[in-house]
């Protein structure tokens, strides 16, 4: 919807929500082979090659990294966009938005090298085993880089952007750019909400497959964590396929917009395919049809 409709052409908003979505689609491209085949051949292939292991890890804590950035980077842009302060909103551009997002993709390209070095199957499954990056991963990059810093900066700014559009009606701004913002500070601190709530139980059970001792012999064991790793994973799939579903939920703007997109507009596509005999040019006239007598021309030809 947003690379689509005009009105969210040229909106940073609707940039960094789009990259969002691709980065979201890539953690789920990147699980979904080893699920497909543990359910194919019985178990999953990430315990059985290392090198698979490796990969997967590498992909999904990347564009995973890389969406909790995107989502940083937008509740900060919002803030500046909704800002009282005309300098500051001049500072909001898509060539900001594209230098923060090419700074994102290559600082997360970088720290996705600890997991294709360090990551190993073992009796925990695929995980990083080493003492030394254990130790990152459980005082830093878990309950810091992938928790505190991410949730702070993005409900601060989503916040403070809240306040600044509840106070927009006071300055003179074209009607669809005031609805548009309300409409996109809406949408980022909704998505914050979503990511404290759908992501916080992954990193709490990260840190704790980190730092439990494993029992090969205690079957139960073996079967709670099974079972809390299918419970944990699902919920943290359903954080990054929401996100439409969620839009629809918070916003009645965007539930009329999906609307016009799918009665206008694909309607109007899929009766052009439909009917190939209407050509529809750029001055809205339709092309006559065929008269019978140059068919039947045509036919003895």
């Amino acid at each position: 919807m947003f690379n689509i409709l005009r009105i969210f052409r040229g909106n940073q908003c609707a940039y960094y929500l789009k990259i969002e979505s691709m980065a979201n689609i890539g953690v789920l491209l990147a699980m979904l082979p080893s699920n497909i085949a543990s359910y194919i051949i019985g178990r999953n292939p990430v315990h059985i090659s290392v090198a698979w292991c490796k990969i997967q890890s590498m992909s999904s804590y990347s564009f995973g990294l890389y969406s909790l950035c995107t989502i940083c980077f937008l509740a900060f842009d919002q803030y500046l966009s909704t800002n009282h302060r005309q300098h500051w909103r001049y500072i909001s551009t898509l060539k900001l938005a594209y230098r923060l997002s090419f700074f994102n993709i290559t600082i997360v390209l970088l720290h996705g090298i600890l997991f294709l070095i360090f990551t190993q199957t073992g009796p925990l499954g695929c995980t990083v085993y080493h003492p030394t990056v254990n130790a990152y991963f459980t005082f830093f990059y878990y309950p810091i880089l992938s928790c505190v810093l991410p949730i702070t900066i993005s409900g601060l700014f989503s916040l403070l952007a809240y306040q600044n559009v509840r106070r927009i009606i006071r300055r003179q701004i074209p009607l669809m750019r005031r609805r548009l913002d309300r409409q996109m500070t809406a949408i980022a601190l909704t998505r914050v909400m979503c990511i404290v709530s759908l992501g916080i139980p992954f990193i709490i059970w990260s840190l704790f497959r980190l730092n439990i001792t494993y029992h090969a012999d205690d079957h139960l064991e073996e079967a709670i964590l099974n079972l809390s790793s299918v419970v944990i994973y699902s919920i943290l799939y359903t954080n990054y396929a929401i996100n439409f579903y969620l839009f629809l939920m918070i916003s009645p703007r965007y539930r009329h917009q999906v609307k016009y997109f799918f009665i206008k507009k694909l309607r109007r596509s899929l009766t052009i395919l439909s009917n190939p005999r209407l050509i529809i040019s750029k001055n809205n006239q339709v092309a006559p049809e065929p008269t019978q007598a140059s068919a039947f021309v045509l036919e003895c030809v």
